[in-house]
């Protein structure tokens, strides 16, 4: 009975589970993991390290100001030790992940560079190789405009994967998308 159940989407329309997984094996796995490119990670590491740097500063300079009783809180004598010594702490801790992140900061600026370049040979190297005429070659044309993106898209990144081995594929995505943009879209 439950598996007559599963069978139906409604009362009228019997689902044929076969012809359901025939039709979702037609369809590729297209997982490529979302990139985010290392010159815009740079911004937000170095963004993050100033807010935890200047916060930590000012928070150290307050609580200095509290411990040195120019400015009250109105804590016992018993707990305000506890509470002024814990946020002390925090503060101290913002001011050394505020430096650490700058510190990381440099190396990402420094390997953001590195892709920087990388994003501008592939570039030039497709604006050299890659034409409508080459990735449409062996396609199917005559297609609905949707499959055809995706089978262009595919045959760019594939282009580009082969000729900068060492390229991320997410990277590889997100620059065939800019490609495909650039050859189909002028």
């Amino acid at each position: 009975m439950s598996d007559e159940i599963k069978n139906y989407d409604s009362e009228e329309h019997y689902i044929n589970p076969e012809s359901n997984e025939a039709k979702l094996s037609e369809f590729e796995s297209t997982d490529t993991p979302t990139y985010t490119k290392l010159s815009d990670k740079y911004s937000d590491v170095r963004s993050s390290a100033a807010t935890m740097l200047l916060l930590g500063i000012i928070g150290c300079i307050v609580m200095t100001l509290i411990w040195t009783n120019i400015i009250r809180l109105p804590f016992s004598a018993t707990t305000a030790w506890l509470f002024y010594s814990i946020l002390t702490g925090i503060f101290v801790i913002f001011v050394v992940a505020g430096i650490v992140s700058y510190m990381h900061a440099k190396q990402v600026k420094i390997d953001a560079s590195e892709e920087d370049k990388l994003i501008a040979d592939a570039k030039v190297w497709a604006k050299n190789n890659l034409s409508k005429e080459n990735i449409d070659l062996g396609l199917d044309t005559s297609q609905p405009f949707e499959v055809l993106y995706f089978e262009r898209e595919a045959k760019i990144r594939k282009a580009i994967m082969t000729e900068f081995v060492t390229m991320d594929e997410g990277l590889a995505a997100l620059l065939s998308e800019e490609i495909y943009q650039s050859i189909y879209e002028d």
